[in-house]
C-alpha cells in the first residue's frame, strides 16, 4: 500500500514531534516533555541501556531535564553523581533502601523531620530493620548505639524543627571507623549553606521542593553521592516509580540559578528575626544555631560557612492556646504546612510536619504543643519583625 505522507492524519501526526533545524542554541534549556525516545537503530537500543553510548530511553528511567538537574545540584553537594525524585521523601526512603537489607540496623538523630521519623520508626521496622534513635548532639551516645549490623547513620545539617546542628565531621570519623553510609538530609542548610560530603559525608538528600526550587510551586527531591550509589538507588526509582517529571525539573534548575542570592536574604532575615523575638517578653525560647546562647553556636559557625539558614522556631507562653493565638494575630505571614519559598511563613510542627509523631514522642524530643517554626523569607525584614511583635502581644495570661 502507497504511503501518503500528505493526508492530514499522517502531517498532525508526524510534522511536529522534533523541534526545527538551527544553528542557534536556546538559552534556556528547553522541557523534554516526551515519555519516550525514538531510535534509528536497534543496536542503539543495546548501546543505551549498556551505557556505551548516551541517549534516553523512557522518561521513568531518565531524561534530560532531570540529568541536567542531577549534575547541578551534584557539582553543588561536591558530589560525584546525583538522582532526581518526585518528592523529598521518595529520595530519602529510597537512598535508605538502596544500602540496607532485612536484619541490618540504622541509627538516627532522634530529632528528624516527622516523615523520616514514621519511615524509619514504623515502616523500616515492619521490613525487618531495627532502627535506633539516639541524641546526635552526644557523640558517645551515638557509638553505644552501633551494632556489628548497623549500616547507617543518618541525620539532618540542621534538625526539623529544632535547629539542632549536627556535628558532620566527628560523625563522618565514626561512620568511617565502623564501616558505615553517613546519610545527611541537608534540606534546611542547602549547599550554600554546607557541603556535608566535604565534612565526611557520603550521601546527601534533600527536599527540592524547599530551598532548591524556592517558590513552592514545586515538589521533587534530589541523592546525591557516589556514582555506585547513585546508580544502585536509580535502579530503585525506576523499578517503584519514584521518578521526578520533566517540567518540575526545569522549574527546579530555574530556581537554582538564583539560589545563593535567595540564601543570603534568608540567613540575613532570619538572624534578625531570631535577635528580635528572644528579646520578646512572651517568647520563651528561640531556636537558632545563629544566635549566641545556641547550644551548637560554636560548630555552626564552624561547618555552616553561607550563613546560619533560613529556618528558626520558638516557643510562646501559653501552650498550644499561645501558639494558636499567635499565629491566627499574625497578619502578613501566613500558615503554611511547608518551608523555604520567598515569602516568610509559619507552621506549627506539632500538629503538621510532626503530626504522626505519638505525644510522648514529641514531648521526649522537644516538639512541644508551644512551639511555632518560621521559614524566614526575603521580604524587608522590618516589615515581617513588626508582624510578629504586634500577634505577640495579643498573648495575655490570666
Amino acid at each position: 500500500m502507497k504511503i501518503n505522507i500528505h493526508d492530514i492524519g499522517t502531517i498532525a501526526v508526524h510534522e511536529s514531534k522534533r523541534g526545527p533545524a538551527s544553528i542557534t542554541l536556546p538559552k534556556v534549556a528547553p522541557i523534554y516533555a516526551s515519555s519516550v525516545f525514538d531510535f534509528e537503530k536497534l543496536e542503539d537500543i543495546d548501546a543505551v541501556y549498556e551505557g556505551t553510548k548516551k541517549g534516553y530511553i523512557y522518561s521513568r528511567v531518565d531524561n534530560p531535564n532531570i540529568s541536567l538537574l542531577e549534575n547541578m545540584v551534584a557539582k553543588l553537594e561536591q558530589a560525584e553523581a546525583g538522582a532526581a525524585f518526585s518528592s523529598g521523601m521518595a529520595a530519602i526512603t529510597s537512598s535508605i533502601l538502596a544500602c540496607i537489607k532485612e536484619g541490618d540496623h540504622v541509627v538516627a538523630n532522634r530529632v528528624l523531620y516527622g516523615g523520616s521519623y514514621s519511615f524509619l520508626a514504623d515502616h523500616l521496622q515492619a521490613l525487618g530493620i531495627k532502627v535506633t534513635f539516639t541524641d546526635f548532639s552526644d557523640t558517645d551516645r551515638v557509638k553505644e548505639a552501633i551494632t556489628e549490623k548497623t549500616r547507617i547513620l543518618y541525620v539532618e545539617t540542621i534538625s526539623n524543627p529544632l535547629m539542632e546542628v549536627a556535628d558532620l565531621p566527628a560523625l563522618a570519623e565514626i561512620a568511617k571507623q565502623h564501616g558505615l553510609k553517613l546519610m545527611v538530609d541537608n534540606t534546611f542548610a542547602s549547599p550554600y549553606v554546607c557541603n556535608p560530603i566535604a565534612l565526611g559525608a557520603d550521601v546527601v538528600v534533600h527536599s527540592a521542593t524547599k530551598y532548591l526550587n524556592g517558590h513552592s510551586d514545586v515538589t521533587g527531591g534530589i541523592a546525591v553521592g557516589t556514582r555506585k550509589f547513585v546508580n544502585k538507588v536509580k535502579e530503585i526509582r525506576s523499578l517503584w516509580g519514584g521518578c521526578m517529571s520533566p517540567f518540575d525539573a526545569w522549574l527546579v534548575l530555574r530556581g537554582i540559578r538564583t539560589l545563593h542570592l535567595r540564601m543570603r536574604e534568608h540567613c540575613s532575615n532570619a538572624l534578625k528575626l531570631a535577635e528580635q523575638l528572644s528579646k520578646h517578653p512572651k517568647v520563651l525560647r528561640v531556636n537558632y544555631p545563629g544566635l549566641i546562647e545556641h547550644p551548637q553556636h560554636r560548630l555552626a559557625c564552624e561547618i555552616l560557612k553561607g550563613g546560619f539558614g533560613g529556618m528558626l522556631s520558638f516557643e510562646v507562653e501559653g501552650g498550644v492556646e499561645g501558639a494558636a493565638k499567635v499565629i491566627e494575630a499574625l497578619k502578613l505571614v501566613d500558615l503554611t504546612p511547608s518551608l523555604a519559598g520567598v515569602a516568610t511563613t509559619v507552621s506549627h510542627p506539632g500538629k503538621t510536619s510532626h503530626r504522626s509523631l505519638s505525644s510522648d514522642v514529641k514531648n521526649r524530643i522537644g516538639v512541644r504543643d508551644s512551639l511555632i517554626r518560621v521559614s524566614v523569607g526575603i521580604e524587608t525584614i522590618d516589615t515581617v519583625i513588626a508582624d510578629f511583635e504586634q500577634a505577640l502581644n495579643t498573648i495575655t495570661l490570666d
